[in-house]
């Protein structure tokens, strides 16, 4: 039985593609450029963390009469502007902390893929499978990431990039989904 009480999550699907749209460009860039500066891979980190608190933010405010769990959206949204405003204006920390940083929110974004995609199962959306993967993938890179950060160069580079596609795919795949879901609610308010 689809829950009617979810039908708000489903108008975040622009969110969703907005944020697949970013980690997508900028794994994209990270490859192209991989001898780019460190400490412009610094800069790209923390204006995507900004931006993904801002999003966030705006979301959970413009859902807040439809959500329950708004204020966890708004508190996390807070958390990752409050870190990446941090880190902006602290570049030599920044570079220091990238590699544990990184890993710390590929940790958080894959666990929040984990639970995505174990909610889909739940309410029987086919395809569910996919998103449970690349959870697992932006965990994976998080591991590594963890593992090796003192490899810097090249290999970290490209850990981080693979991360971040991971991450935009799984907030393209979101989009798509809560796109499908809302139809089906639809669907079935008209029966």
């Amino acid at each position: 039985m689809i829950h009617f009480h979810l039908e708000p999550l489903t108008k975040k699907w622009w969110k969703h593609m907005l944020l697949g749209l970013l980690f997508i460009w900028l794994a994209i860039w990270i490859f192209i450029t991989p001898l780019a500066s460190y400490m412009s891979l610094s800069l790209f980190f923390t204006l995507a963390l900004a931006l993904t608190g801002i999003f966030e933010i705006i979301a959970s405010l413009l859902y807040k009469k439809e959500t329950k769990r708004w204020g966890l959206h708004f508190m996390g949204g807070i958390l990752e502007l409050l870190i990446g405003g941090i880190l902006l204006f602290n570049p030599v920390m920044t570079m220091d902390l990238l590699p544990y940083g990184l890993a710390l929110w590929f940790f958080y974004k894959g666990g929040k893929a984990l639970w995505v995609s174990l909610r889909l199962k739940y309410y029987n959306i086919k395809g569910w499978g996919w998103t449970l993967a690349l959870g697992i993938g932006i965990l994976a890179f998080a591991v590594l990431i963890t593992a090796f950060p003192v490899l810097g160069g090249l290999s970290i580079v490209y850990t981080i990039a693979l991360a971040f596609l991971a991450l935009g795919m799984f907030n393209f795949s979101v989009a798509y989904y809560l796109v499908r879901f809302r139809k089906k609610l639809r669907k079935n308010k008209d029966r």
